[in-house]
């Protein structure tokens, strides 16, 4: 009798552990996967607050691409309007510019014009002989001709008169003779018509 309370009693006992060793697990298990649980939403939580850091981040960021783009249009409307003064600037630059050429070709040919028509006048005013002189003459090798001599025209044929008979004189001569005049057709007839007179007489 005694035997075989012991023995049901054992067995009670290891059904017992048995039990409380699987309730064990059970809930080491449990616990296990609370803490795997936790992590996770520690890990989420974590991630969580990444994404809500870039995505504000991306707001931010967007915030300030948007106001970036603002800007960008605005001084892109700016450049615009500064390029159309520009560009007019340079137009009327440009026009003035070519005026200004303009009118110095217009005074450059007049000048030359009035220098080309001055010089035409200078040289048609100038006398043919004088003009032919000039050229024919070379001016740096130019000589001065010696002057005529002086040619006295001979006394009118009735102002001669016939030399008085006096005995004949010896007349001392000048040392050097004058050079021998030009005869000239009237000194000829002169000549001749007093040789004959003093023929005659």
């Amino acid at each position: 009798m005694g035997v075989m309370t012991v023995t049901a009693t054992d067995r009670t006992i290891d059904r017992r552990r048995d039990r409380a060793g699987a309730a064990g697990a059970a809930a080491e298990q449990a616990a296990a996967a609370v803490t795997d649980i936790d992590n996770q939403l520690k890990t989420l939580a974590d991630l969580t607050e990444q994404q809500h850091q870039s995505l504000r981040h991306a707001v931010d960021e967007a915030a300030r691409l948007k106001q970036s783009l603002k800007a960008a249009r605005k001084r892109r409307t700016e450049l615009l309007k500064a390029r159309e003064k520009a560009a007019a600037r340079a137009e009327k630059a440009r026009a003035r510019a070519e005026a200004a050429e303009s009118k110095y070709d217009k005074e450059l040919l007049a000048d030359l014009i009035r220098r080309e028509k001055e010089r035409d006048r200078a040289g048609s005013a100038t006398p043919p002989q004088a003009q032919t002189r000039s050229d024919t003459t070379p001016p740096a090798q130019a000589e001065t001709p010696p002057p005529a001599p002086a040619v006295t025209p001979p006394p009118a044929p009735d102002a001669i008169t016939p030399p008085a008979k006096t005995p004949a004189r010896r007349t001392r001569r000048p040392a050097t003779d004058p050079p021998p005049e030009r005869e000239t057709a009237s000194t000829a007839t002169a000549r001749r018509t007093a040789a004959r007179k003093t023929a005659r007489s």
